[in-house]
C-alpha cells in the first residue's frame, strides 16, 4: 500500500516492533528466500546464532528466529519467549506512562481543590464586603435624613472628594 505522505519509520521506533514486517505467509521457503545474515528484517534482529556461525536450529539457511509456526501451528519456545520479553518491555513502558498519567492527574485534583478553598475564600470575602457596604450605606441614609440634607447631595458630595483625591493622585 502506498503512503501518499511519504516513507516515514515512525511508527517504528525500534527493530521489535518489525516483528512479522517481512513474513509472506508462505511456508515452503526454500533457503534462497532467507534473508542474509546481519540484514534487517525476519526477526528483526539478525541473530546469528550462539556459535557465530549462522546457522540455527538445526538450519544451516538463514540467521533468524522462524517467526513462523511449525506445521502443527506451534511456535517455538525461543519466539515465544521473546515475544514475551517484548510484552514485558512494553507493559513496562505503558505502566510508566500510566504512573505519569496519575501524578499528573493528582495534581490536577490538588490545584482544583486549592482553587476551590480559595474561590470560597474570594466568595465570604465578598459576601462580608457586601454586608459592610450596605450598613455604611444605611447609615449614611439615616445620617442625611436626620441632618435634613437629601441623599442625593451626600452621594455628590462624596463624589466631589473623590474626584479631588483622584486629581490630586494623578497630576
Amino acid at each position: 500500500m502506498a503512503s501518499r505522505f511519504g516513507t516515514s519509520s515512525l511508527h517504528q521506533r525500534d527493530a521489535r516492533s518489525a516483528l512479522f514486517d517481512n513474513y509472506t505467509g508462505d511456508r515452503n521457503r526454500n533457503a534462497s528466500s532467507s534473508p542474509a545474515v546481519g540484514a534487517r528484517g525476519g526477526y528483526g534482529y539478525g541473530y546469528t546464532g550462539g556459535s557465530g556461525s549462522g546457522a540455527m536450529n538445526g538450519s544451516a539457511g538463514g540467521g533468524y528466529r522462524p517467526a513462523t509456526p511449525n506445521s502443527k501451528g506451534q511456535y517455538s519456545d525461543a519466539v515465544l519467549s521473546e515475544l514475551e520479553n517484548q510484552n514485558d518491555v512494553e507493559v513496562e513502558g505503558i505502566s510508566a506512562k500510566v504512573k505519569m498519567l496519575k501524578d499528573i492527574t493528582v495534581a490536577i485534583g490538588d490545584e482544583i481543590r486549592d482553587s476551590s478553598k480559595l474561590a470560597d475564600i474570594m466568595n465570604n470575602s465578598f459576601d462580608n464586603t457586601r454586608v459592610r457596604l450596605r450598613g455604611t450605606m444605611n447609615r449614611m441614609l439615616r445620617m442625611a435624613q436626620k441632618t435634613g440634607v437629601g441623599w442625593r447631595v451626600w452621594l455628590g458630595f462624596f463624589a466631589a472628594v473623590v474626584v479631588l483625591f483622584w486629581y490630586v493622585w494623578l497630576f
